[in-house]
């Protein structure tokens, strides 16, 4: 499994600008992030994308030298989003093989009813919402709440309120209604930014959560241990049932003092088995005690008599 330390950035679009990509990548590092997720987004609701072959869904796009360029400074996962307003998309996924190539799975829903779908049954990680469009989606109380017993996690972009005033209203909408509906349990915030004048440092994310309705931990959490936790569900959705062998690396060395010591207990501890045979000999010591002292009183007895009768 691979490792991964915070703070968490699950959203940076993609793009195909290598020097942009670098900038952002190194305004991240200054901020403090040590994990991100390149994303890609994949429109399923597009005719021309619902098509009958054995894997819809494209491949990841080559990053290696962008892992490369910061080995020892960013974690760099891989993201897919899924734009559907069919639930025939589940059958895709159940079928497609590069959809676990890619660390993350999302799933950003047009209607209600695929809202709902998205909440209950989609095979992803995360849900997300169209900074354009995702004021006018409300979740219910029920669908939010299997999303978290299952372990998928709702996601809220500030890039676009910093961008915007509409997106701003419509962003915290959508979050208003996370409160609402399920006391925004289970929450991340991502940046979403295109280039690096939309990032923020963590903790000024971390302040920002304030405005979406999340408490002070919940902020703090949204970019850090949450994050951790959805990686962590997301690699057991990728990899399914595995059997893990622990091997050691070194040789094995046991104290001595441990051993001296351990010998040293066991003999001021006595056993069940000795305890008994103790028991058997004070018993028995004390039963021929009380013999001999039987047979010196009845000699005792008998040397008066015998005397008398010598009289």
């Amino acid at each position: 499994m691979e490792e991964t330390k915070g703070f968490y950035d699950f959203c940076i679009p993609y793009n195909k600008d290598e020097k942009l990509m670098k900038e952002i990548c190194n305004e991240l590092v200054e901020l403090g992030y040590k994990t991100i997720a390149i994303e890609q987004v994949f429109d399923h609701s597009k005719k021309e994308n619902v098509k009958r072959a054995a894997d819809i869904f494209p491949e990841p796009v080559n990053i290696k030298w962008l892992q490369e360029a910061f080995k020892n400074k960013l974690k760099i996962l891989q993201r897919l989003t899924i734009i559907y307003m069919d639930v025939a998309v589940a059958h895709a996924m159940g079928n497609s093989l590069n959809l676990k190539k890619y660390n993350l799975v999302a799933g950003q829903p047009k209607t209600d009813a695929v809202l709902t779908h998205c909440c209950t049954t989609f095979n992803g990680d995360i849900v997300t919402f169209d900074s354009q469009a995702g004021g006018r989606l409300y979740v219910n109380r029920k669908a939010y709440q299997v999303a978290v017993k299952r372990g998928i996690f709702f996601e809220i972009k500030y890039s676009p309120l910093i961008v915007d005033s509409n997106f701003r209203k419509d962003i915290i909408k959508v979050a208003h209604n996370y409160f609402v509906r399920g006391k925004s349990k289970s929450i991340i915030i991502s940046s979403g930014a295109t280039n690096p004048f939309e990032l923020r440092g963590p903790y000024d994310v971390a302040n920002l959560s304030f405005i979406f309705g999340l408490s002070e931990d919940q902020g703090k959490c949204a970019i850090d241990r949450f994050c951790r936790q959805l990686f962590l569900r997301a690699e057991s959705r990728r990899i399914g049932k595995t059997i893990m062998f622990v091997k050691s690396t070194g040789p094995i060395v046991f104290s001595d003092s441990s051993s001296s010591e351990g010998e040293e207990e066991e003999d001021e501890i006595p056993t069940i088995a000795e305890k008994e045979e103790e028991d058997v000999i004070k018993f028995s010591k004390s039963s021929d005690s009380e013999q001999n002292g039987d047979s010196e009183d009845d000699e005792d007895e008998e040397q008066p008599n015998k005397k008398k009768k010598l009289s």
